[in-house]
């Protein structure tokens, strides 16, 4: 904690004790009321996940987190709806999920005590997540977790070639620039459906075994 935020919280630990007990509720819901909701929210997603997982987490044809974006894209949406009726899939024994309800940014600190992006880790280490999405600089700082397929590998060379003037690189201190996603600022995330204003990324999950999937979401939010 830095020295500026510690003399902060020694102030207001301060003014807390000078408080009834109803000021204080007051000024913690005040000024530290939007953290402590994405506290709980991010661990009752975690908690969440694990339940989920242990019980046997359901097939899916694809798993997609839309991060840092306000607009309904979740499950259900205008976005679900029209990508599953352009993939065709069968969604009695397989889902398709999308989880517009992410908040991380890599680039801060790497998103160290963000529970949103320990969901992320966990649904990327399990193999549930196949697609994320987020702006470019984002997502190019988020290859340095090491949880966003590499798009040099031979499973992903086809999509690879389809996609080479989009390609976004982690660039690590030494060797080469590594490519961990593609750049989606013209598609239908942010033209149609108003995802982002300040461009759009989308990366792979490394774990991923539906890159035909991915595949598909990929075509349908550029040429759908």
């Amino acid at each position: 904690m830095s020295a500026v935020r510690k003399s902060q919280l020694s102030e207001d630990l301060k003014a807390l004790r000078a408080m009834t007990w109803r000021q204080r509720l007051r000024f913690v819901a005040a000024y530290y009321g939007l953290w402590i909701v994405g506290v709980l929210c991010g661990g009752a997603l975690i908690v969440y996940l694990a339940v989920h997982i242990a019980a046997g987490a359901p097939e899916y044809h694809l798993y997609a987190v839309f991060t840092n974006t306000r607009a309904d894209a979740g499950s259900g949406s205008a976005l679900w709806k029209d990508f599953t009726e352009y993939a065709g899939y069968d969604l009695i024994d397989k889902r398709v999920e999308f989880d517009a309800a992410s908040y991380f940014d890599y680039t801060r600190n790497q998103a160290k005590g963000n529970a949103y992006y320990n969901a992320f880790v966990t649904l990327s280490d399990t193999g549930t997540l196949d697609v994320i999405t987020m702006e470019p600089e984002q997502l190019a700082a988020l290859g340095q977790s090491g949880r966003l397929l590499d798009w040099n590998v031979e499973a992903c060379a086809a999509l690879r070639e389809r996609y080479a003037d989009r390609l976004i690189y982690y660039r690590p201190p030494e060797g080469e620039p590594i490519p961990v996603g593609i750049d989606l600022s013209d598609s239908l995330l942010v033209t149609r459906y108003h995802l982002y204003s300040e461009g759009c990324a989308l990366g792979l999950s490394a774990q991923s075994t539906r890159l035909d999937s991915a595949a598909d979401f990929i075509r349908f939010v550029l040429e759908g």
